[in-house]
């Protein structure tokens, strides 16, 4: 019993090792021209959606949209709120429809 105490014991930090491991080899998956900003684009008040800033975002920036299938980057967090908007950061551009003949917003 005391045999098996002390092998747990060694082991206690082996998972957080490897999660440390794993997480730095896929940081450097997104590549260096995928970069966060750190720049939020939410017009003056802090609570302007992307459709109504014209063109003033960079992709990377922090945005509010009502339509997060056009505008995030899905390979950062997507935050959704009860205004049936989503918080996200800006891909940079709008993404193509895939079915032509849509309208996109």
């Amino acid at each position: 019993m005391l045999q098996r105490m002390s092998q747990c014991k060694r082991c206690s930090g082996c998972g957080l090792g490897w999660l440390l491991v794993i997480s730095l080899l896929l940081s450097g998956c997104l590549g260096s021209d995928h970069t966060v900003s750190g720049k939020a684009c939410l017009g003056p008040n802090n609570d302007a959606l992307v459709e109504s800033l014209s063109g003033a975002c960079k992709a990377g920036d922090a945005i509010a949209t009502k339509h997060p299938a056009y505008f995030c980057d899905f390979r950062y967090a997507v935050a959704y709120n009860e205004y049936n908007s989503a918080f996200c950061i800006y891909v940079g551009e709008l993404k193509p429809e895939r079915i032509s003949g849509l309208v996109n917003p």
